[in-house]
């Protein structure tokens, strides 16, 4: 799209609010201004937009995933998202002039057509950016198959490069619920699914470094998924583990899963392990 000022985007992209999708590939714009972006039903924004833009504002409650190709932003501040569903804490790809490519994406069980075309959208023209070795923020139950399946899909986009960091917020599912058979209770169920002895997502993902929040100390699932990070030469440099937001009971433990975490023999030996 090539549109003259940030005013006449604004305002085409005002008249489209029924969008579920929205690919924004822009070429120039004129004046400057606000670029606002208000959908209260689109679940997929991919933007690129190579040249400066004073801001951007997006407000959309449903989205799920955020794909930034490029942005010349200068700082967060002029990069605005309002979507309670897509949470993230690293935005280094908006920072010091430092324009990574980045993809927010809330996992959630959709349905297979809905997951192909928003992951073929994901890796149009991937490959071909040199650049696109960035990073990625996810929020997933691993307690659920097909939320860990779309994680290993989209992991498995970056096995040409090195990922820069990779942010998991994990999910805390205290709802039963029974799927295809299998119970899920209070986030203990489906130990099978971390048996598996090969790698994950496979022997070539690397990631220099991992940030985890909400990482559960009493979870199997989660600690299986953190020790095979550490054990698999997937993470390069650091493993990072919020626990500073937890009451102190809850940081203790957090910290003594932590440290079981550390004891494990690790795949790089200069793979550090903190929390935060």
């Amino acid at each position: 799209m090539c549109l003259l000022r940030v005013s006449t985007l604004s305002s085409v992209l005002a008249a489209c609010s029924s969008l579920e999708v929205i690919v924004l590939q822009i070429a120039f714009l004129t004046g400057f201004g606000v670029l606002k972006i208000e959908n209260k039903y689109v679940k997929f924004l991919q933007v690129t937009f190579p040249n400066y833009v004073e801001r951007i504002e997006v407000n959309a409650p449903s989205l799920d995933v955020l794909d930034i190709r490029d942005i010349k932003c200068e700082s967060k501040n002029n990069f605005i998202l309002t979507a309670p569903n897509n949470q993230f804490n690293r935005n280094h790809w908006v920072s010091r002039c430092v324009y990574r490519p980045h993809i927010s994406y809330n996992v959630s069980e959709l349905s297979k057509e809905t997951r192909n075309i928003w992951h073929e959208l994901l890796l149009s023209d991937f490959h071909g950016m040199t650049t696109r070795h960035g990073t990625l923020s996810v929020s997933v139950d691993i307690t659920s198959p097909k939320e860990v399946q779309i994680l290993k899909e989209l992991l498995l986009m970056w096995t040409t490069y090195t990922m820069i960091e990779l942010e998991i917020l994990f999910k805390t599912n205290n709802a039963y619920r029974e799927e295809e058979g299998e119970c899920y209770s209070d986030g203990i169920a489906n130990e099978k699914l971390w048996e598996d002895a090969n790698p994950f997502p496979n022997t070539d993902f690397r990631v220099y470094k991992v940030w985890m929040y909400n990482f559960n100390g009493s979870s199997k699932e989660e600690f299986a998924f953190a020790s095979r990070f550490v054990m698999q030469k997937t993470v390069m440099m650091k493993m990072m583990i919020e626990t500073s937001s937890y009451p102190s009971m809850k940081k203790l433990e957090v910290e003594a899963a932590v440290a079981k975490l550390m004891e494990l023999p690790k795949g790089n030996e200069e793979l550090s392990i903190e929390c935060f």
